[in-house]
């Protein structure tokens, strides 16, 4: 990783075999804020790329997955700016997006970016019981703007691997929070998040904590 400065902004990218998908859009997403690439141990062309374009990035010693990934590099990265952009490696999130979110972060703690098409149908389930007990949709997407003063070490200690959805929990009470309707672009090649099997035992999982959280933590 190339020495960071401190900056308002610093926009992390997980990302494991997305070298397609991230030569398509870092170099553009570079010009509104730094951006750092967290490589899960890819086995394509992802690191030599980045070193030859001289683009900040982490890269773990063996595949963490997706959300200790993501965690490893908050904890490392947050010290670097006022808050935090989450944006998928996948080529799903757009770049005009992005630009509309740095004009409404100053009241904010946490903005959602809200996916207007989710992906599969536990995820439209889990967006409508979210919004029904806490106000807010879409806690399972990746793209996220957390306010970095409130990424406390024993919160992010406490999240599993449940789309960081943990995490949430730790910061919603008493965070000023907001969703952001955004479209999606259709992603190229394998999703990295599992079979279609695993994933939806998975989200059934966050179904169950969602609801378990709010009765019992009030």
């Amino acid at each position: 990783m190339h020495k960071l400065k401190k900056s308002k902004f610093l926009i992390i990218i997980p990302s494991y075999n997305e070298f397609y998908n991230l030569k398509k859009f870092v170099k553009k997403v570079k010009k509104i804020a730094p951006v750092c690439i967290l490589d899960d141990c890819s086995n394509d062309q992802t690191a030599q790329w980045l070193k030859k374009n001289k683009i900040n990035y982490i890269r773990n010693k063996k595949n963490l997955g997706y959300e200790k990934n993501l965690i490893n590099g908050i904890k490392k990265l947050k010290k670097y700016c006022d808050y935090l952009v989450t944006f998928d490696g996948d080529g799903q999130h757009k770049y005009s997006d992005l630009l509309k979110i740095m004009k409404i972060k100053k009241n904010y703690d946490i903005i959602i970016c809200n996916r207007i098409k989710k992906n599969r149908l536990m995820e439209i389930l889990i967006s409508f019981i979210f919004k029904l007990l806490y106000g807010l949709k879409d806690p399972l997407s990746g793209f996220k703007v957390y306010k970095t003063n409130i990424l406390k070490n024993h919160i992010l200690k406490k999240v599993e691997n449940l789309f960081l959805i943990d995490l949430l929990f730790g910061l919603l009470k008493k965070k000023k929070s907001i969703n952001f309707p955004i479209n999606t672009n259709k992603r190229l090649g394998n999703p990295k998040v599992g079979n279609t099997i695993n994933v939806n035992l998975k989200e059934l999982r966050i179904l169950f904590k969602i609801i378990y959280f709010k009765f019992t933590r009030n």
